[in-house]
């Protein structure tokens, strides 16, 4: 089978990109052939990036390159996927751009989470007043829940979804698209074939994320003010709160908190090796959460904000991992010491991911969505069933 992955950008952002980059090597490992179609968005270490896909060109030269499927990430409008004609499409859901109208699932007052589908609420709330980005215009939009709710259906009508996690999963639902036509598939990553290390002697958190206010990177520096002084935190990873997350941990941590800006993904399990607890903090619901995954098959445990996808793999309470109430700072601290002093929560971590998360029962799980979009595409057959 010929696959099209079709990204927004040309080489490494975020999780997205190293998800589809996992996928294409898996997918020809297979003897599948993977192409790119990309939109022009600049990406880190481009070359590396495409040298995962057979083939890669611009979303434009599509239409001169049959494929059996296309397997669309982030979140497209479909009418703007028009130079794919009639090639099967498969959408991923791995954030929750169809289902809130400012993306990311916290309210713009007081940043508590938000779990609603898009409708009333999302007005009373002031949710519908959202930041925008493209120059030359102005900083702030007018975003309607019910539009989001029409381009969901438009959405669902051209192919069906991919959802990172059940929670996702769920959310899709309840905001309109046919339960028949959501699958839920965890975007489990490929075999850590590194050896191991020893958990280290230095109490050294680590934080990898984004350095924007959803994945809440202020909420475990905040933590630091909270635990031992000879704690410190690693962060790694760079976005627009950066400045603003250094004077904050000037301020509360000083000299206990490092920010090490992005790193290639070959690069990340010697970030996980320096730490002897990993966190992730996100305010916004996590759809699901890379980290957790990579940081338990590296022997780390970790501690997850309690919400979103982050339930979905993490370990049972004192078993490898712990969960905090999003956003308390106070509740973190007390799960990361409770890790700190567990000699055993290194091995339980790895025990609990072996024994949960497959890659490869999670490529097969998508190759059957991806196979049954094609032959359906092919053949006008009936949609396709649900996986999970």
């Amino acid at each position: 089978m010929k696959v099209a992955i079709v990204s927004r950008s040309s080489g490494f952002q975020g999780g997205i990109e190293r998800y589809a980059f996992d996928v294409a090597r898996s997918l020809r490992a297979r003897g599948h052939r993977v192409v790119l179609w990309h939109g022009g968005e600049p990406g880190r270490d481009a070359v590396d990036f495409a040298a995962g896909f057979d083939e890669v060109a611009p979303l434009e030269a599509a239409g001169r390159s049959a494929v059996d499927v296309a397997y669309v990430q982030n979140s497209w409008d479909p009418d703007d996927l028009g130079d794919l004609g009639d090639t099967p499409v498969v959408f991923a859901a791995h954030d929750h751009d169809h289902t809130c109208v400012r993306r990311h699932r916290y309210l713009p007052l007081g940043h508590a989470p938000c779990h609603a589908a898009p409708g009333l609420g999302c007005v009373t709330q002031g949710c519908v007043v959202v930041r925008n980005r493209e120059p030359g215009r102005l900083p702030i939009a007018l975003r309607s829940p019910f539009g989001l709710r029409d381009r969901l259906r438009r959405t669902v009508a051209r192919g069906p979804l991919v959802a990172c996690s059940a929670y996702v999963g769920e959310r899709l639902i309840e905001a309109g698209a046919p339960a028949h036509r959501v699958h839920v598939v965890h975007p489990i990553p490929p075999p850590d074939e590194a050896p191991r290390s020893p958990l280290p002697e230095a109490r050294r958190l680590l934080v990898a994320a984004q350095l924007i206010r959803g994945k809440g990177v202020d909420v475990a520096v905040e933590a630091m003010s909270r635990l031992p002084e000879e704690i410190t935190l690693e962060v790694v990873g760079d976005g627009p709160a950066r400045a603003e997350l250094t004077e904050l941990a000037a301020r509360v941590a000083p000299g206990r908190v490092r920010f090490l800006g992005y790193q290639r993904p070959d690069a990340m399990p010697a970030a996980y090796d320096r730490a002897r607890v990993v966190v992730v903090p996100s305010r916004w619901p996590e759809p699901f959460g890379l980290i957790g995954i990579e940081a338990m098959r590296r022997g780390r445990p970790v501690v997850g904000a309690r919400h979103g996808g982050i339930p979905e793999w993490a370990p049972p309470e004192g078993r490898g991992g712990r969960t905090f109430a999003p956003g308390d700072a106070a509740d973190l601290a007390s799960a990361v010491e409770s890790l700190l002093r567990d000699p055993d929560a290194g091995q339980l971590a790895v025990e609990h991911v072996e024994r949960a998360f497959c890659h490869a029962d999670a490529i097969e799980a998508l190759l059957e969505v991806l196979t049954a979009e094609a032959a359906r595409g092919a053949a006008s057959a009936e949609p396709v069933r649900r996986i999970a």
